[in-house]
């Protein structure tokens, strides 16, 4: 089962929108996000966070729910950013967050190109990156996108940055950063890193 539902904080138990069947994204599978912000649950209140290759939104939309202060979500593709924006516009009609303090943005950006655009830090980045191209040909970005983030200095110096990716993804850790966690389900990971 994917992400779909809201699983805690104001909205949940709300629906994120659901995406066109023509569009080749991955959803996060209800387990993985929940055990995702079972980790992270300490670090949620007040953050920024980012959400790169957002698809959905929904690990996006789970971190505004659960109190983040502010959210960009990252989306190149421009179907998914409507159905993200959709989505946040259905669930503020719902149920208004409890702090006004809390905002989001959505960026169409392609973060192969890199990251160096963001003028901002954050306190959790998030990559939900494919695991297919469009040849059904395996993606392997974690190692990239490590090197990004710290070319593009956009990770506070005691945030956390997570990577799903396949199980079979193999990457080196550039030396610059500590990699203190991974959790395996099925063909998915977590992988957990801090900047030293």
């Amino acid at each position: 089962m994917s992400g779909t539902k809201i699983i805690s904080g104001d909205w949940k138990g709300l629906e994120i929108c659901p995406m066109p069947k023509n569009i080749l994204v991955r959803p996060i599978l209800a387990r993985i996000k929940k055990s995702l912000f079972d980790i992270l649950k300490n670090h949620i209140q007040g953050c920024h966070f980012l959400d790169l290759f957002a698809g959905s939104g929904s690990v996006g939309v789970e971190a505004l729910s659960r109190g983040a202060a502010r959210v960009v979500f990252v989306e190149s593709h421009f179907q998914c950013r409507e159905r993200i924006q959709e989505t946040l516009e259905t669930l503020s009609k719902k149920i208004v967050l409890s702090s006004s303090q809390r905002d989001w943005v959505i960026y169409a950006r392609d973060i192969r190109n890199g990251l160096n655009w963001l003028n901002e830090d954050f306190d959790l980045i998030f990559s939900g990156a494919p695991y297919k191209d469009e040849e059904k040909k395996p993606i392997y970005f974690v190692q990239e996108i490590l090197k990004m983030i710290l070319q593009a200095k956009i990770l506070k110096k005691q945030g956390t940055f997570v990577a799903q990716h396949h199980a079979k993804e193999s990457f080196e850790t550039p030396e610059e950063w500590n990699f203190f966690r991974a959790e395996k389900y099925g063909d998915s990971t977590l992988s957990f890193f801090k900047l030293k």
